[in-house]
């Protein structure tokens, strides 16, 4: 059998404790094996209400959050979609 991998995505501009709180209790309620914290490439909805940190910056301060941190990870999958 696979891993069972859930999907948190957003902006995390900046990441905080409160997403970290999500991830890690999404993952050990639902009993997934991981927990992938996806940044926004570009968060549209968002775009024209503020100034939004580049996807780079915001991808390394998510693994910064996330580093330690057992089963939850940092994707650039979006990002690096485009």
């Amino acid at each position: 059998m696979g891993q069972r991998i859930a999907v948190f995505g957003g902006t995390f501009d900046p990441p905080h404790i409160g997403h970290l709180v999500v991830a890690s209790e999404v993952r050990h309620r639902c009993g997934f094996d991981a927990v992938l914290l996806m940044v926004a490439n570009d968060p549209w909805q968002k775009r024209s209400t503020r100034l939004i940190t580049p996807a780079a910056d915001r991808l390394a301060m998510v693994e910064a959050a996330v580093d330690g941190h057992d089963g939850l990870v940092a994707s650039a999958m979006e990002i690096g979609r485009g």
